[in-house]
């Protein structure tokens, strides 16, 4: 949607996993990627691009799977990207177009925010005021901690909205306000049933992975987690073998992949048949959210100051 190459190529757009908006890998000024490629190029013992462009691909990805690099950013570098996003959408300069897009309940876990300490108010607390030294009773105050199962849950959205939350609220906040276009929220909430192979345990984007037998038992989910919803939006749950599937979630899996073809045809979710879906406005405080879940329903979003917070820690203008 933001770069130039594409503006005109696309209909619409769905963003299920973030957007390259701070915190969430945003694109970098030209001269640090190119700072970044220098050196890695360097340690790999290369010292021209000529070099590098006469190695295989092969070669290349060894290097860099030897790197233990995550991967390479985005750059702002004047032809696939001319700024950064809020800038180009800010300027309408974005793909004008329908957008559907959301997250999952619990993205990630709170274990991330927490840094593996155990769910207490002082640990709790502590992390808070390390993290926002100035705002941490703001932030106390839109992640409550009143039980230690209230500091899981808030723990687990603080680390979710860091992590993608926010930068897809971003991304729809953006372009309901600088876009005549269609602009629909989901919330996604269905948990997944169990594991049936205990040999394996779930990826973090997707799939399973083999189970380390000496990691520690995984607490009980307490929402969807990144990358669950794939399957169902695409109508795939009966192709994954490892998850004992029941009648609800092949419910959610038909209402959210209809939700996904009725966009994709129409531009509009809806179809008559489906709980009704309705778009956002341009600069309501509490705009509709599709949560999907086993009764899907539309709802007035609640937590949306938490956005408006981070907006602001964030500088996302």
């Amino acid at each position: 949607m933001a770069s130039p190459l594409a503006k005109n190529l696309i209909a619409g757009a769905i963003g299920e996993s973030g957007a390259g908006i701070n915190p969430t890998l945003a694109p970098v000024p030209l001269a640090e990627a190119e700072k970044t490629g220098d050196e890695f190029a360097k340690k790999a013992g290369y010292t021209t691009i000529a070099q590098l462009r006469a190695l295989s691909t092969r070669e290349v990805y060894e290097i860099y799977n030897e790197s233990k690099r995550f991967g390479f950013p985005v750059v702002i570098d004047g032809y696939f990207l001319p700024k950064t996003i809020p800038q180009i959408f800010n300027a309408k300069e974005q793909a004008q177009v329908p957008l559907l897009v959301g997250w999952n309940s619990a993205e990630i876990p709170g274990q991330a925010f927490m840094l593996g300490q155990p769910y207490k108010e002082e640990n709790y607390v502590a992390r808070v005021k390390a993290e926002y030294p100035n705002d941490f009773e703001e932030v106390l105050k839109l992640y409550p901690h009143s039980s230690e199962k209230e500091i899981e849950i808030s723990a687990t959205q603080l680390s979710s909205d860091r992590f993608i939350a926010y930068s897809t609220w971003k991304w729809f906040d953006l372009h309901r306000n600088n876009s005549s276009q269609p602009v629909y929220r989901y919330f996604y909430s269905k948990i997944r049933p169990p594991l049936v192979d205990n040999s394996v345990s779930s990826g973090l984007a997707g799939g399973t992975v083999k189970k380390d037998p000496n990691a520690p038992k995984p607490p009980e989910p307490v929402g969807a987690p990144h990358a669950c919803e794939i399957e169902y939006c695409m109508g795939n749950l009966h192709l994954v073998k490892e998850y004992a599937w029941t009648d609800d979630d092949y419910k959610v899996s038909e209402t959210m992949l209809n939700y996904f073809a009725n966009f994709i045809k129409t531009g509009n979710p809806n179809d008559g048949k489906l709980p009704e879906w309705t778009a956002a406005k341009v600069g309501d405080a509490n705009p509709p959210v599709m949560v999907l879940n086993t009764e899907s329903k539309t709802i007035n979003a609640k937590n949306d100051a938490r956005y408006e917070f981070l907006d602001k820690a964030y500088k996302n203008k």
